[in-house]
């Protein structure tokens, strides 16, 4: 991998040879140089540094102004910021923050805060790195696949499983088990789709996120969400996985939200993810007690009890319900000729094409296909197994 590359800007030629010595010293960085504000804005646009690390007050072109510059152009937008200080105004700090600054470190520099912070703001940028070119990754495969939103997700769902072994069959349980507890809990229909979406992607931050000793439970959903957030189909599930860390007491996490506050559909999510969570053997899971009773010691403090109530409910009737063993879904271009609907086959506008029972025939196989291309038919179609 190539080394970071920092570039370090004073006007002051002892401070900056100060710094440079320090750098040096570790071998670790690629490190280059500038004397002040104009000089260091036309480095950054030749190396594109990782990095700036600039003094505050200088000649011509001060700190916040060079900060400004850069993070307003598109190239170089990415690059962290560091401002050497040698003043505590908060106001100023803060002002400094508003253009783009992403840390301070104030003079005279102890060498040992200095590499600490610029290593922790190199984190942060390979995060949003990694980030951006998820996001550039999944508009390429948008694209090629013409918009196709059920591809979309089905190789998400295949590349996750690749990832993480026994996610696609998670996935496809919970997505089957929050419709039931969904319509148990009388949610509109047009509300359970983006619940259905959040079941199906909830884990897909472990495609870009390595696990750390730092690392909490729900790290992964953080990066979860920002990928479902950049996909305009899927922003609603991005909304209801951000708050599945909240506790029902007010406890969780990121914004201590209680009862109420927290999305119903979230609450529904959030039980399914630790049920199934729980064990790594069978997370498809079918009535295990010592799994829901762990689940239900919980009740009133992590969940919505009424939502416990409704996971139990789903469980004990698994063997009589029609998704646990009377249906599977496929998507459309695994349709076949024979194949019987165990539900009803509706396009993304409301049309029902087919109703529960049909069979497939090659003349309707043709109608599904044609009115999918231009009124899509989102999840695929279920059928009797």
């Amino acid at each position: 991998m190539d080394r970071p590359r920092v570039l370090i800007v004073d006007d002051e030629p002892e401070t900056l040879a100060s710094l440079l010595k320090i750098f040096r010293k570790l071998g670790d960085f690629e490190v280059l140089t500038a004397q002040d504000g104009v000089e260091a804005l036309e480095r950054a646009h030749q190396y594109h540094p990782d990095l700036i690390l600039s003094d505050y007050m200088m000649p011509e072109m001060d700190g916040f102004e060079l900060c400004k510059q850069v993070k307003s152009e598109r190239t170089l937008a990415g690059t962290m910021f560091v401002v050497l200080s040698g003043f505590d105004d908060i106001d100023l700090k803060v002002a400094g923050l508003d253009l783009g600054v992403d840390d301070y470190l104030t003079k005279p520099v102890e060498p040992a805060e200095l590499i600490a912070k610029v290593r922790a703001s190199l984190r942060v940028k390979e995060l949003h790195d990694e980030l951006r070119e998820d996001k550039e990754q999944l508009e390429r495969l948008h694209a090629k696949l013409g918009d196709s939103f059920e591809n979309l997700l089905e190789i998400l769902v295949h590349l996750l499983d690749m990832r993480v072994p026994g996610a696609a069959s998670r996935a496809e349980w919970m997505a089957a088990s929050a419709r039931v507890m969904a319509e148990g809990l009388e949610i509109p229909e047009k509300f359970i789709e983006d619940l259905e979406f959040a079941a199906l992607l909830q884990e897909i931050g472990k495609l870009v996120s390595t696990p750390s000793a730092e690392d909490t439970p729900w790290t992964y959903l953080i990066t979860s969400c920002a990928v479902l957030d950049q996909i305009q189909s899927l922003k609603g599930a991005a909304h209801l996985v951000e708050a599945v860390p909240e506790h029902w007491d007010g406890t969780g996490v990121p914004g201590h939200l209680m009862r109420g506050q927290i999305p119903l559909r979230s609450r529904i999510l959030r039980v399914l993810i630790d049920y199934a969570t729980l064990d790594d053997e069978d997370a498809a899971g079918g009535l295990m007690p010592v799994r829901l009773s762990k689940i239900e010691q919980f009740a009133g403090t992590r969940y919505d009890p009424k939502v416990v109530a409704q996971l139990r409910i789903v469980l004990e009737h698994r063997a009589d319900t029609p998704w646990a063993h009377a249906k599977r879904r496929v998507s459309l271009t695994s349709l076949a000729q024979g194949m019987v609907l165990a539900e009803d086959l509706c396009t993304s506008s409301g049309i029902k094409l087919l109703a529960k029972g049909s069979t497939i025939t090659d003349a309707t196989l043709g109608v599904i296909l044609r009115r999918h291309s231009s009124d899509p038919i989102l999840y695929g179609a279920w059928i009797t197994r």
